[in-house]
């Protein structure tokens, strides 16, 4: 199961980076999980439906901390709002699969838990086809868990 939502995400995120039409962007992402207090790193794409409207379907794994690792599949919706020249603020709103395995003293146990993302973010473009993000999100599972996450995204 975990990894066919691998290989979705991965299709996801390559679709979007190859859709014909709209902008498109990937973004390498780092941040920290709160509930689980675990640094985490990943990949984002990005794709422009409408001038406002993006899908942006991601992957993070989240460093082991007490024996629990953690891999996160996510893909939201954002609704960009431009508040001036290279810089633009935005909701999201997705779906999540939030998948952890517990490993110590050669006993391992997974899980995998299906939950919904809030959450709000920020870009500032630093180029013409690359910019920096910093984004909040809340995603509403069995264990509710927040993160932060930063990022450094490049558009063609």
């Amino acid at each position: 199961m975990k990894r066919l939502l691998l290989l979705i995400a991965l299709v996801a995120i390559f679709m979007g980076a190859q859709a014909q039409t709209g902008s498109k962007s990937l973004m390498l992402k780092a941040g920290y999980q709160t509930d689980y207090e675990r640094f985490g790193m990943g990949l984002e794409g990005r794709y422009n439906v409408t001038d406002n409207i993006r899908i942006a379907p991601d992957l993070t794994f989240f460093f082991p901390n007490n024996h629990l690792t953690g891999l996160d599949i996510n893909v939201n919706a954002h609704y960009v709002f431009n508040v001036q020249d290279g810089f633009s603020v935005y909701p999201l709103a997705g779906i999540a699969a939030v998948n952890n395995r517990w490993s110590a003293g050669g006993d391992s146990e997974g899980s995998t838990d299906f939950g919904f993302n809030l959450g709000a973010g920020a870009s500032y473009d630093v180029t013409s086809t690359s910019y920096l993000n910093f984004e909040f999100k809340y995603t509403f599972q069995d264990v509710d868990c927040a993160s932060f996450m930063v990022g450094y995204g490049v558009r063609f």
